[in-house]
């Protein structure tokens, strides 16, 4: 009896992950990004912008004084946990 209530919380966790995944929000993300943080099955780009990017759906301001940075909060989902290459410097 354990064992099958176990194994069904577990797959409805599952379940429940899966669909939280599945709606991750992906409108904008950066083709390089220098702060990336993945978790879970899905990658954010910590980089701080002047201003908040074209299309990012969920900009956060991350300094408000005395220059205001924005950071997109947008994600994207990922199967190797990389979010590609850093930015290059000129």
């Amino acid at each position: 009896m354990k064992g099958t209530k176990l194994a069904a919380i577990l797959i409805l966790q599952a379940v429940l992950v899966m669909g939280v995944l599945s709606h991750v929000n992906a409108d904008f993300f950066p083709k390089c990004c220098n702060n990336c943080r993945s978790f879970s099955g899905v990658d954010v780009c910590d980089d701080a912008h002047p201003q908040c990017p074209k299309g990012c759906s969920a900009c956060r301001v991350v300094t408000p004084s005395p220059h205001k940075t924005f950071r997109c909060a947008d994600m994207k989902s990922t199967v190797d946990g990389t979010c590609g290459g850093p930015c290059k410097k000129h």
